[in-house]
């Protein structure tokens, strides 16, 4: 019986090394969907493991014993660790197993080519294709629209089902009012990485702003990763007045946050690697609605969206001057901001299509 149908709850196995409590974004994803999938007729059930191998252990006695009452198992990547749980316990427990892919496995940027841990990835990869009666991901993760289908002759659409962009979660969104500001303020939400993602060319941008505008009153909020060398750049900028930071936040704060923001950040970098990524920051800054100062590759698919979009405007990653310049229009009015509209990339549209391909699973058996 179809868990959209009402008539019954049906109940997805959920093996994760996220917990629902935790306070980052990926523990919010999952709280999210719990609550989506209860009104779809389904119930979500975690099974928390650590990636280490006896994590691996510990998680596949856990996933036996609660498979029982389970209809789905489904496992999700990133770190690899979780399917080999998935894999196992769908076929101890003898349900049907749906493998989630956040993260690619194999073409993961942090794994190395060549390498024995890309070796192991590729047979795993395999083998999922192999044995898991549905394989899902999301758009906007780093992979090719059709890398499955191209790299394994055997996989059908009806198998390999690609989602939508996992979004952001539109009735949470409406719900929170916007925390409010005393001056021209700008927001970012997340973390950085070393040598890939860092603040360096906007506190620069920042610093040229401040010097063509000294009388502006300008903040920028930083909520997530900090490091002394950004402390040193702000020294060097003269901006030390105008640039605050503070640690990770809950969900709901920092929704409340980004919404009353006059601009929000991004920073993407210019890794062509990162090329095809749509991060799921990029979705709570459009549910937000505010404009979006992005640093990022011009070319890069991000770029393309938010111009398609006309949700905000694009500075390439090492042009202090367009950050400058980005400020400056959107603070005087020039550059006019249209929200997106739709629910083309919400929480619930996505998560709408993965309830279907749950359903499947159990109608076709």
């Amino acid at each position: 019986m179809s868990g959209q149908s009402g008539e019954e709850t049906q109940t997805v196995l959920l093996i994760s090394n996220v917990d629902f409590n935790d306070e980052n974004g990926r523990a919010e994803k999952f709280s999210t969907r719990e609550r989506l999938l209860r009104e779809r007729g389904w119930e979500l059930k975690l099974c928390y493991m650590n990636p280490t191998v006896w994590g691996v252990l510990i998680g596949v006695l856990r996933g036996l014993w609660l498979v029982r009452s389970a209809d789905v198992v489904n496992s999700v990547c990133n770190p690899p660790h979780l399917h080999i749980v998935g894999g196992v316990v769908s076929k101890l427990g003898r349900k049907p197993w749906l493998a989630e892919f956040r993260d690619p496995l194999v073409t993961n940027p942090d794994v190395e080519t060549g390498s024995v841990s890309e070796r192991l990835r590729k047979y795993l990869e395999s083998y999922i294709l192999r044995e898991a009666n549905s394989v899902v991901w999301y758009d906007g993760i780093q992979l090719p629209e059709n890398y499955f289908l191209n790299r394994y002759p055997d996989a059908t659409n009806e198998k390999v089902c690609r989602l939508p962009p996992i979004g952001y979660e539109k009735e949470k969104f409406s719900q929170i009012s916007p925390a409010e500001y005393e001056s021209f303020s700008i927001v970012y939400a997340g973390s950085f990485y070393e040598g890939w993602i860092e603040p360096y060319t906007f506190i620069e941008g920042v610093g040229e702003y401040i010097s063509s505008n000294p009388e502006a009153d300008l903040d920028v909020f930083f909520y997530g990763d900090w490091n002394s060398e950004y402390d040193t750049a702000v020294e060097q900028a003269g901006v030390e007045e105008s640039i605050h930071h503070h640690p990770f936040v809950p969900h709901e704060e920092i929704v409340k946050v980004m919404k009353g923001a006059d601009a929000l950040l991004y920073i993407g970098g210019a890794d062509p690697e990162n090329r095809r990524n749509l991060p799921s920051k990029l979705y709570d800054y459009i549910g937000a609605g505010r404009p979006i100062i992005a640093i990022v590759d011009l070319d890069f698919r991000v770029a393309d969206l938010i111009r398609e979009q006309g949700i905000g405007i694009v500075v390439p990653p090492e042009s202090p001057e367009d950050v400058r310049d980005a400020i400056e229009r959107i603070r005087n009015g020039d550059y006019r901001y249209d929200p997106v509209k739709g629910d083309e990339l919400t929480r619930e549209r996505s998560n709408a299509v993965y309830t279907d391909a749950l359903d499947r699973l159990l109608t076709s058996e």
